[in-house]
């Protein structure tokens, strides 16, 4: 189903991202709707190519420019940051961009023209965040006699704005943050999976890392 991949892909893209910077900047509702509006005309350009290969590298450009990626990393081990090592934090940081680049790309990315659409429909300040509220519409979804998937999917995206730069920090579906969705994952593969051991966990996230970019340039040739 259409639906189930596209919230798939938003969900990945968008794993990001909470809290409000310090050094936040005040913006103006104006400039989140029109970010959102770019943004979102510049995906689904993206996605109804044909080029995979300038597909994933537009996309990854993406990831890495409107996500917060560094923050992040940062908040999906929470707690166990502090425990890393200076040299630790080192390494887990480029590893979960690679972790999270892999990660998107395991999902199919190729859509019709007008396959998908969205409104905004509104946009509400917090403080220095700006709450864009969305609809996104499918059209296969759209046809079947589904009440729970009449009126599109509703989504907020969380922005703000550093040092002129508008990102995400989060996205919310059915209110559900998926950060903090992602934090429990990794707060799973540390605790449970590996004891608390950073070392350990280190290790299984560059095996799991490596084996879905192997997989994922398996498909490519």
């Amino acid at each position: 189903m259409k639906l189930k991949y596209f919230l798939q892909f938003i969900t990945v893209f968008f794993i990001a991202i909470y809290s409000i910077a310090a050094s936040a900047e005040v913006f103006s509702t104006d400039e989140a709707k029109t970010w959102t509006d770019g943004k979102g005309k510049e995906i689904l350009d993206i996605m109804t190519s044909g080029d995979y290969a300038e597909k994933y590298k537009q996309l990854d450009n993406l990831l890495l420019n409107d996500v917060d990626l560094d923050y992040a990393a940062r908040f999906v081990v929470g707690r166990y940051w502090k425990k890393m090592t200076p040299e630790q934090q080192a390494e887990y940081v480029p590893l979960f961009k690679r972790y999270t680049s892999a990660l998107y790309k395991g999902y199919p990315l190729q859509l019709e023209k007008g396959e998908v659409t969205y409104t905004i429909d509104k946009v509400i300040t917090d403080k220095e965040s700006q709450f864009v509220h969305c609809t996104i519409f499918i059209k296969s979804v759209e046809k079947k006699v589904d009440e729970a998937s009449k009126g599109g999917v509703k989504v907020v995206f969380r922005l703000v704005k550093n040092n002129g730069k508008i990102q995400v920090r989060d996205l919310q579906i059915a209110e559900s943050s998926f950060l903090h969705a992602y934090r429990e994952r990794f707060y799973k593969m540390i605790y449970e999976d590996n004891d608390e051991e950073i070392a350990w966990f280190l290790e299984d996230l560059q095996q799991i890392t490596a084996d879905m970019e192997e997989e994922k340039s398996e498909k490519m040739q």
